[in-house]
């Protein structure tokens, strides 16, 4: 039987490859739940590249018992201008960082915007490629207490108490000022993020595709 496959990004910014102990957590935890043994950080570690000493790059490792692969290419964070609710009924779980990425990049078209924000039962709980964060008026950062996948970033930010957790729902989504994307190669000082008045309006998704005519 083939072993699932599953991968962890690292952001690698002048020579230094960025919260490495988050990384290591996340994928003993995926090893243990799969495999039913433990994933040691020296691990992760010894089988990293040397990190380019300038710019911003992203690591790529893929793994399912082991270290498979990892590779650093260069990185550039793209701006996101367009952003849609999408409800999302099938019983997917979002909970593993597995390789095979196919349902939510589906999700992603069909929502037609730059990021999809992912909504079960009312409540507010990721982007396709991200975590999310509201900014109140006040200017104090909030993350869905429900998500489908808790990131790194995430994780980091909510021990750094930098972040703290709320039910966001659909109908309180616009009392928030912006909501930032944040994930492995973006932080919240990147302010790569949208005016919640401007994010679009729910819409069902339906996986199977509508015949033509």
């Amino acid at each position: 039987m083939t072993k699932p496959l599953f991968i962890e990004e690292i952001k690698v910014q002048n020579g230094r490859y960025h919260n490495l102990e988050g990384h290591a957590i996340r994928m003993d935890r995926t090893v243990r739940h799969f495999f039913r043994r433990p994933f040691h950080q020296p691990s992760l570690e010894k089988n990293l590249p040397k990190p380019p000493e300038r710019g911003l790059h992203k690591c790529t490792v893929l793994y399912d018992d082991g270290i498979v692969s990892s590779t650093v290419e260069p990185h550039v964070i793209s701006g996101v201008k367009t952003m849609g609710l999408v409800n999302f009924v099938p019983n997917v779980d979002f909970g593993y960082k597995t390789r095979n990425r196919d349902v939510l990049r589906a999700i992603l078209d069909f929502s037609g915007t730059d990021e999809a924000i992912i909504v079960k039962d009312s409540f507010v709980t990721n982007a396709t490629a991200a975590n999310l964060v509201f900014e109140d008026e006040e200017g104090a950062l909030w993350t869905p207490l429900h998500y489908v996948h808790s990131g790194t970033k995430r994780e980091f930010y909510l021990k750094k108490k930098r972040i703290a957790t709320y039910p966001v729902k659909v109908s309180n989504l616009r009392s928030f000022v912006r909501v930032i994307l944040i994930n492995a190669m973006t932080d919240l000082e990147d302010n790569v993020c949208v005016d919640c008045r401007d994010v679009g309006s729910l819409m069902d998704y339906d996986p199977k595709p509508v015949p033509p005519g």
